[in-house]
């Protein structure tokens, strides 16, 4: 079997490695709920799910994909405080760690502990009820019969008004709905790109710009948080302190920078050839 000949997952199957994702990234995250990288992980399993639901494009399908946008609502706080956490921890020595604890312990308390909650058996087994009895309801479909020429000109339009919106605006809003707009196209070429050439090179480009994408927005999320901890007394009325979190909000907002101007690079590129 060449390498454009390789057989097509169904959404259904898909669905389920990227439900088992979740498991794995929930299970990582109990494990360990001071690290925030598992949680993060579980947030693009849930855009995933997303992206594959709207392929099928049915009321049932939309349904649940606008219970996960919700569940990803309800987790995007708390899962931005343990990324900065994470931040903190790799950028500050143990003292200073020591010095803002209380302060960072007050202002992520409250999006953290609801993290707990949703992750929690009770909440999680609930999840899983509505979940997989959808799962198990939906028959296996062949991608070519569901995926049609409409929904992939719609999500090639989409895509396309964001880039050329975000090459000449620079709106964060718009930065934002790129990355839905790139996952949304990439998960239509995918489903065709196991026996299309061409599709499997778009697919590795989207693939690469999404990945930028996810960065920039996590360095973009990080920002507004650090600026609130700086404005805390444990830091305010700390020179050198203050100094070193003013110098972590700096490298973030290079790093957002560097992710964009990547992502534009690769945006451009294409038209260039």
């Amino acid at each position: 079997m060449s390498e454009v000949d390789q057989p097509v997952k169904s959404q259904l199957t898909l669905l389920r490695e990227q439900s088992d994702v979740l498991e794995q990234s929930r299970k990582a995250w109990l494990d360990d709920s001071l690290v925030g990288s598992p949680l993060w992980k579980l947030n693009y399993a849930v855009s995933d799910i997303g992206y594959l639901l709207a392929t099928l494009d049915e009321p049932e399908a939309i349904k649940q994909g606008k219970r996960w946008v919700k569940l990803q609502q309800k987790l995007s706080e708390g899962i931005a405080w343990l990324r900065t956490i994470d931040l903190l921890r790799d950028s500050l020595n143990e003292s200073d760690l020591n010095k803002i604890a209380s302060a960072v312990a007050r202002l992520s308390s409250k999006p953290v502990s609801k993290c707990h909650k949703i992750m929690a058996k009770p909440e999680w087994v609930r999840i899983r009820r509505w979940w997989f009895g959808y799962l198990e309801s939906l028959p296996p479909r062949d991608p070519a019969e569901v995926v049609t020429i409409a929904m992939t000109e719609r999500a090639e339009h989409r895509f396309l008004k964001l880039r050329n919106r975000v090459l000449k605006h620079d709106n964060d809003k718009d930065w934002l709905k790129l990355e839905d707009a790139t996952g949304e196209l990439k998960a239509i070429l995918s489903l065709h790109a196991a026996s299309n050439r061409g599709y499997q090179v778009r697919v590795s480009l989207l693939s690469d710009i999404e990945s930028h994408l996810r960065l920039w927005h996590q360095a973009h999320a990080r920002q507004p948080l650090l600026k609130l901890l700086s404005e805390t007394p444990e830091v305010d009325d700390r020179r050198r302190l203050a100094d070193s979190i003013a110098e972590i909000r700096l490298q973030e907002r290079l790093s957002a920078h560097r992710r964009k101007e990547r992502v534009r690079k690769l945006l451009i590129k294409p038209s260039d050839e």
